[in-house]
C-alpha cells in the first residue's frame, strides 16, 4: 500500500540560492522565475529524500498558485495550491466542488481586495512589492515582500496588516514572505477535504505530512506521521528549551 505524502515545497524540498547549505553536494535546479531564471535549488540530500518519497503518492501542498507551481520540477497532480485555494485532481483538473465551496465562503466576508488596499496603500514601491494571489475568478490572499536584503523592513508591513485585518484573518511570516489570509483559506481545510476523498475508498491509507513553517502545521496535524527539516521554523519551536538537545 503506497502512503499518501502531502508535502510543502519551498524551504522543505528546495530553497533559494541564498538559503542553500554550504554542503550542497550535487545541486539540482527545482524551480524557475517567470523569466526563466533559476529560483530554487535542491541539495543532493533533498534530491535523494524526494526520490524516496516517490515510493508513495507525492502531493505538493504549497502557497504557490497553480501557475507558479507549474515552474517547479515536481509532480503537478494531484496537488493542493495557493494555501488550499485550489485542489488539482489526479487527472490534472481543478476540483470544482472545492472551488464552489470556497466561493460560497468568500462572499460571507469583506473582499480581499478591500483589505489589500487598506494594508498596502501606504507602502513604498521602492521598498516593497505586493500582489493578490487568485485562482480563476476567486481572490485568495495577498503577499508582501521587501525589495532589499533587510528582512526587518517587513516589520512595518506586518504592523499595518495587524491594524487592518478583520477578526479571523491570519498573518503568516516566514523569511521574506508576509502573507495575509482570510479565515476561510487554509491548507488544513483543503488537506482535510483531500484526505477524505482518498480514504473514502481506502480508510486505512497511511498519510504523511511534511513542512517547514507554522502554516504547514495545520495540515501536518491531520496526518498519521509528520516530518520537518531540522533547520525549519517548525523544528526551532520543537527544539526551543528542550534539555535533550543540549
Amino acid at each position: 500500500m503506497r502512503p499518501l505524502i502531502l508535502t510543502d515545497l519551498d524551504d522543505t524540498l528546495f530553497q533559494t540560492a541564498r538559503k542553500c547549505p554550504e554542503d550542497m553536494g550535487e545541486a539540482k535546479v527545482m524551480s524557475y522565475l517567470n523569466d526563466g531564471s533559476v529560483s530554487g535549488l535542491a541539495s543532493e540530500r533533498q534530491t535523494r529524500f524526494a526520490a524516496w518519497l516517490r515510493m508513495g503518492t507525492l502531493v505538493p501542498v504549497t502557497a504557490r498558485s497553480r501557475e507558479v507551481l507549474a515552474r517547479v520540477e515536481i509532480e503537478q497532480s494531484p496537488a493542493i495550491c495557493a494555501n488550499g485555494g485550489c485542489i488539482i485532481t489526479r487527472t490534472g483538473e481543478v476540483d470544482q466542488d472545492w472551488h464552489r465551496l470556497l466561493v460560497t465562503r468568500s462572499i460571507e466576508i469583506q473582499p480581499i481586495s478591500m483589505i489589500y488596499r487598506l494594508v498596502t496603500e501606504g507602502l513604498s514601491a521602492q521598498t516593497y512589492r505586493h500582489w493578490i494571489v487568485s485562482e480563476g475568478d476567486l481572490e485568495l490572499y495577498f503577499v508582501i515582500k521587501t525589495n532589499g536584503e533587510d528582512l526587518s523592513v517587513l516589520d512595518g508591513a506586518e504592523e499595518l496588516a495587524e491594524m487592518h485585518v478583520p477578526p479571523g484573518w491570519r498573518i503568516h511570516r516566514n523569511g521574506n514572505n508576509l502573507a495575509v489570509l482570510p479565515g476561510w483559506l487554509n491548507k488544513r481545510h483543503a488537506a482535510a477535504y483531500f484526505i477524505a476523498l482518498y480514504r473514502a475508498s481506502n480508510p486505512y491509507l497511511p498519510v504523511i505530512g511534511i513542512g517547514d513553517s507554522h502554516s504547514d502545521v495545520g495540515f501536518m496535524d491531520l496526518c498519521d506521521f509528520a516530518i520537518t527539516p531540522t533547520n525549519s521554523q517548525v523544528w526551532s519551536l520543537v527544539k526551543k528549551g528542550n534539555v535533550w538537545c543540549q
